[in-house]
């Protein structure tokens, strides 16, 4: 997937403009990461748009087990929003990575039941 892509539909599918995109799609991929096991970054890093290679890096190496809530707070502390509306922004840059990125469905199913709802 092209970042520029990425961004473009982040955007339109969650009414923002250029720089808020930005810091929604780096929150939430940061945020991710530290959700998931160092393997399962390699996989979807490799995946991942060079300019999202930071941030998945930026993850810890054991994967933190926390809830959907959880991980809207966390993007929502990062991009300075309330968690109402980071939900939005988080099931926008989840659901164009899951539509674009294949190891995204592999993700989705390791994930709690909960995050369902950001990545449809």
């Amino acid at each position: 997937m092209d970042y520029a892509e990425l961004l473009q539909e982040v955007q339109a599918a969650a009414a923002l403009d250029q720089a808020r995109a930005e810091r929604v799609i780096w929150a939430t991929v940061m945020t991710l990461a530290e959700r998931m096991s160092h393997a399962e970054l390699v996989e979807l890093g490799a995946r991942l748009p060079d300019e999202l290679q930071a941030a998945v890096r930026g993850g810890s190496l054991a994967c933190q087990p926390f809830g959907a809530d959880e991980f809207v707070h966390r993007v929502a502390v990062r991009i300075g929003a309330e968690p109402q509306n980071a939900w939005t922004h988080v099931r926008a840059v989840l659901g164009t990575l899951g539509r674009d990125v294949a190891e995204m469905e592999a993700v989705r199913q390791r994930l709690p039941r909960d995050f369902d709802a950001l990545m449809a």
